[in-house]
């Protein structure tokens, strides 16, 4: 028995979550851009970091929120099971037959090791899996082999996830999506665990970072790489938004919110940037958590009242 979704495909970004769900949507005929995606997921608002700037800061926080918003979107994506390299065979087989059923059944899957990787094809040895950067970036195996999972023998839990339409769950998704960018940002402790630090607490850390070696490591470039494309994606959805803007928000505001959040991203790149000094890229960050700052205060005036629920409770 081989499965292949034809036309399947993952875009390239470095937030792998969203570029799993842009790829299923794209398959599904979904026609959210991708700057939708980021903002009314909320996940364009986020900033997770370890103290140390560990790589895996962008994937270690609460994304179950995020996910309940997707569905305001359209697409429900649920967890089937989590299961760390070594696990036994007979644990590994049941979620194995949990995602075999799901591809059976026409529903996308995906992948969740070191990044999130959509399930494009399945046989009876193994499961074929996307590499939205090409063969040559090792934390995206090409296949996982059935039963030994040896691709991700050496790595984090391996997790599955199912993605299918639904019916669209709210008519203001992106109220929605800011509810949850001013509740992360004053309830940071509630989207993170020690050592991380979400929302002001990640800027916190990235400054201490400063201190020690940190900063010239490889967490460094990927958590800039990342948390500045979501701002770089949040800044090209106000400026963009023009008529299609809720009554709530006024064209003097999604021009302004646009331009901002491009500049925390431009700010955000330059601190992996080896050639400037660490004073002129710590001072990138001071300014990158001042424009968030800003940037959050404007949303938390401007949404509606009384607020949507929010989706963390």
């Amino acid at each position: 028995m081989t499965t292949q979704a034809e036309a399947l495909a993952q875009p390239s970004f470095d937030t792998s979550l969203l570029g799993a769900v842009c790829g299923a949507m794209r398959q599904y005929g979904m026609d959210h851009t991708p700057e939708e995606v980021f903002v009314l997921s909320g996940h364009a608002f986020a900033i997770n970091l370890r103290r140390d700037l560990c790589p895996s800061s962008p994937y270690v926080w609460s994304t179950e929120c995020c996910l309940a918003l997707l569905a305001n979107l359209g697409l429900e994506v649920r967890e089937l099971g989590m299961l760390p390299p070594n696990a036994g065979a007979d644990d590994k087989r049941r979620l194995e037959a949990q995602l075999r059923t799901e591809l059976e059944r026409g529903v996308l899957c995906s992948l969740l090791n070191l990044d999130h990787q959509l399930v494009v094809g399945c046989d009876e040895a193994g499961f074929d899996l996307a590499r939205p950067w090409g063969p040559e970036a090792p934390s995206t195996p090409a296949r996982l082999t059935s039963g030994t999972w040896a691709e991700c023998q050496s790595g984090p839990p391996v997790g599955f996830f199912r993605l299918a339409p639904c019916e669209p769950r709210s008519a203001s998704p992106l109220a929605d999506a800011v509810d949850f960018a001013v509740d992360a940002w004053r309830q940071p402790k509630a989207f993170t665990e020690t050592p991380y630090g979400f929302g002001p607490d990640a800027y916190d850390h990235w400054l201490a970072a400063f201190k020690g070696d940190a900063i010239d490591e490889h967490g460094n470039w990927w958590n800039a790489s990342v948390w500045s494309e979501c701002r770089a994606f949040a800044g090209r959805y106000f400026s963009a938004l023009g008529a299609n803007a809720p009554d709530w928000l006024d064209a003097k505001s999604t021009d302004w919110l646009g331009e901002q959040f491009g500049n925390i991203a431009a700010r955000l790149r330059e601190v992996s940037d080896k050639s400037r000094t660490l004073a002129a890229r710590r001072a990138r960050v001071a300014e990158a958590r001042d424009l968030d700052v800003a940037c959050i205060e404007c949303l938390e005036q401007l949404r509606p009242a009384p607020c949507a629920p929010n989706v963390a409770g």
